[in-house]
């Protein structure tokens, strides 16, 4: 529409928006004129002047009326206003400042309140020029009629306030922001922006943040306080076993001072229901240090702190790490942190032996993420250095070893005296597995030793390999698929799938890339899998007395974790251990709950994993989980249960209040028959954002006013600000806008065009033309 009278138009101009480029456009507009020219009079020659320069007339008008079609011409105006200018002042109103670091003890919220006051004269000045707004914030930003002395908010959002305010007030003008705080951002999700990322956006629009800084940067050491931070302990024990715990003890003004640091240990026998036991300090011994004294000599510092101790009862337990409090501390509730200590009932420690090279044990080895399986592998050198090989003897120390694994490694690197504490190993109950290689069983000169006795397969001194030569004659080198006889289908170690998909999920692994050539030594022996020709034994156990041991003829199963079947892979080598540990029952649970980590702070979204197995530990899949959480409160609430594949999962985000948080999962099966239950917890620590850390952070607020053309300024040197500020003026807002009327695309340029073709063509048919 065109412009109103009272609204000055700046600019007016005649623009063209062609269908194809300029030129392109321009020599077709030409084109269509001279072709009309050229080619039209002949064809209308034969009719008197008047009607000849008619009919011509009309198709020039025409094609000159086609050509301002293909021109697109437009009117273009511009007006452009300018909008009063708004000045935002932005207040923290977080705890920290409460903060009493100013002159005469004054708290950072009072400096505010007082600094607005002085400049309220000017402040009133700015209004008749500009509209300012005043706002306050902590975890979010409200409007205020005014600042006062109030600062009760638990976050200092500053991220998420300058981004509330940016798309609250940039419509309205925004042209600058003051920001009166003290610098230190301290907020949790979804609060937790970062204030950089938006002082970037507002650089780009040209408004600037003028920090004015409260507070001190440093922390006086003239105030009492301790200060429990970074607790550090394997969230995983074993009963009777030696439990390390790392913290750190900040202390503020405690120079001189004796101080006691202890370890507190839930007792389960005083637990009621979904609630804490008492904490009881555990028995030191000389493997254990439940408390250690510490006499700081710089009243700022922070002191590594190492506890242990032996628990001795199964289960999952609260453990606290609490520095005594001191009579004149400025603050308690900090010093202590808690966290959870899942206890079970033994370790699997394994000992294995193979070459350093060798594929295998680095797949092996991710055993060790388990909760139950430790493996510790010995790499041993082969070649011109396997005469440098110096086994360990304590490895061989009676309980070190549950398990041995001995991979590709000759019978001479441990030499008769070490394998003689290996067979008084085995004979107590450790359980043995040799593994097929170049210098494994009978090559690796096995036959004239201690273990020939224990090992299920027949041996010969002859077949003995010298130095790193292969004996083709003792392995297969052809590619094995390994499949389960009738009695390994239903052995423990050969269990990856349930009953009726077992077979099939073995025959669907790669096959071995080769193996050792392997006889059984008795018919006592028992032959768990062969290779596709049954006389190809593969897999050889034998159970006497205390002992288990296992023969592989096999190294190269890593090929199924690359190809796809890791879970098999893992399953497979974890009941392998489990079973000659003899510990295939000690499987957990039928229904599992899993939480990490197990601390959280208020707020923060707590994601829940569960399931559930079988007796014989396949996971059922098909189960119906229900599962609630006890808050602190004893309020219990019930949450939806997610499924990803085969993975159930639930999220918990009502955990404002502290305090220890109970998970209860059951679950049932399709026909509505229980399968068990499980309960764990976490914490949500008792954390102060605002006053566990009250240091200021002027650093951040010089980052905000550089990356936006803003400058920080002093409280004191704010009224001083505000006179420039007046004087200089903010940048006011010049907003442009263009208005555009095409003359081409509309009703009357129609009607004109219509008009000529009809008024053309009706005088060529009056004339016998048409």
């Amino acid at each position: 529409m065109p412009p109103m009278p009272n609204e000055p138009i700046t600019t007016l101009r005649l623009a063209f928006d062609p269908v194809w480029s300029l030129p392109v456009s321009l020599l077709t507009a030409v084109g269509l004129v001279v072709f009309v020219l050229l080619t039209y009079p002949r064809r209308v020659r034969h009719l008197p002047a008047g009607w000849r320069r008619t009919l011509v007339g009309l198709r020039v008008l025409i094609a000159l009326t086609l050509a301002f079609a293909i021109l697109r011409p437009e009117l273009q105006w511009t007006r452009k206003s300018r909008k009063a200018a708004m000045l935002v002042v932005l207040g923290d109103s977080s705890r920290s400042m409460q903060t009493a670091d100013g002159p005469a003890n004054t708290t950072r919220r009072a400096m505010l309140v007082k600094t607005l006051q002085e400049a309220e004269p000017t402040i009133l000045k700015l209004k008749k020029e500009m509209e300012v707004r005043y706002f306050d914030f902590d975890r979010e930003s409200r409007a205020v009629e005014k600042p006062d002395h109030a600062a009760p908010g638990e976050q200092s959002a500053i991220g998420f306030a300058l981004e509330s305010i940016l798309r609250e007030a940039q419509a309205n003008g925004l042209s600058g922001i003051i920001l009166h705080s003290d610098g230190a951002q301290r907020a949790l999700q979804p609060h937790d922006v970062d204030p950089r990322a938006i002082a970037r956006r507002l650089g780009e629009l040209q408004i600037p943040i003028f920090p004015v800084a409260y507070g001190t940067t440093g922390t006086t050491d003239t105030s009492l306080d301790l200060i429990v931070e970074d607790l550090l302990v394997d969230p995983y024990a074993f009963v009777k076993k030696t439990v390390p715990l790392r913290a750190k003890l900040r202390v503020l003004g405690a120079a001189g001072k004796k101080l006691t640091v202890r370890l507190l240990v839930e007792d389960p026998r005083t637990r009621e229901g979904l609630k804490s036991g008492e904490m009881k300090v555990p028995p030191a011994s000389k493997n254990a240090q439940p408390v250690v004294f510490l006499e700081p000599t710089r009243n700022v510092d922070v002191i590594p702190v190492e506890l242990s101790y032996i628990p001795d009862l199964p289960g999952e337990f609260k453990i606290r790490v609490e520095v005594v409090s001191l009579e004149g501390e400025i603050k308690t509730a900090n010093n202590f942190r808690e966290t959870l200590l899942t206890v079970r009932r033994g370790g699997i420690n394994v000992a294995y032996f193979d070459a350093a090279w060798a594929p295998e044990q680095k797949w092996l080895r991710l055993l060790n993420a388990t909760e139950q399986v430790q493996i510790d592998f010995q790499p041993v050198r082969g070649g011109r250095q396997r005469d440098l090989n110096d086994i360990d003897a304590e490895l061989f120390q009676r309980g070190r070893y549950d398990v041995y694994l001995i991979g590709d490694v000759p019978a001479k690197v441990f030499g008769s005296e070490l394998l003689k504490q290996l067979v008084l190993r085995v004979e107590e109950g450790a359980g043995l597995m040799m593994i097929g290689g170049n210098h494994s069983f009978g090559a690796g000169g096995y036959a004239e030793t201690p273990l020939a006795d224990l090992l299920p397969v027949a041996m010969r001194a002859s077949d003995a390999v010298v130095g790193d030569d292969v004996d083709p004659a003792l392995r297969h080198t052809d590619e094995l698929q390994l499949t389960p006889t009738a009695r390994g289908l239903g052995h423990y170690v050969m269990r990856v799938d349930s009953a009726d998909k077992n077979r099939a999920a073995w025959l669907a692994l790669p096959p071995l890339d080769g193996a050792n050539k392997l006889r059984p030594k008795n018919d006592f022996v028992e032959i768990l899998a062969t290779a596709a020709d049954p006389g190809v034994p593969l897999l050889l156990a034998n159970e006497t007395g205390k002992a288990r041991v296992v023969a592989f003829a096999g190294n190269t199963t890593w090929r199924w974790a690359t190809h796809g079947f890791r879970n098999v892979h893992q399953r497979f080598w974890r009941q392998m251990i489990f079973w000659l540990a003899r510990k295939e029952e000690d499987q957990g649970q039928s229904v599992w709950v899993r939480i990490d980590p197990r601390n959280y702070l208020p707020g923060v979204p707590v994601k829940l994993a569960f399931g559930a197995r079988s007796p014989d530990g396949i996971a059922i899949t098909d189960a119906d989980f229900d599962v609630a959480v006890t808050n602190p409160k004893g309020e219990r609430q019930k949450l939806p249960v997610l499924r990803v594949g085969n993975e159930f999962s639930a999220d918990f985000l009502q955990n404002e209040h502290a305090g220890d948080y109970w998970v209860s999962v059951s679950a049932r099966s399709k026909a509505g028959q229980p399968i068990g239950d499980a309960t764990s917890r976490f914490l949500v620590d008792e954390r102060d954002l605002e006053l566990d850390n009250p240091a200021a952070d002027h650093a951040l607020l010089a980052e905000l006013a550089a990356l936006t053309g803003g400058s920080v300024v002093a409280p004191e040197q704010h009224g001083a600000f505000l006179e420039r500020l007046q004087k200089e003026g903010l940048v006011r807002r010049e907003e442009s806008e263009v208005t555009r009327k095409p003359l081409w695309d509309n009703w009357p340029f129609l009607i004109v065009f219509v008009t000529l073709l009809a008024t053309e063509w009706t005088i060529r048919k009056l004339r016998g033309l048409v």
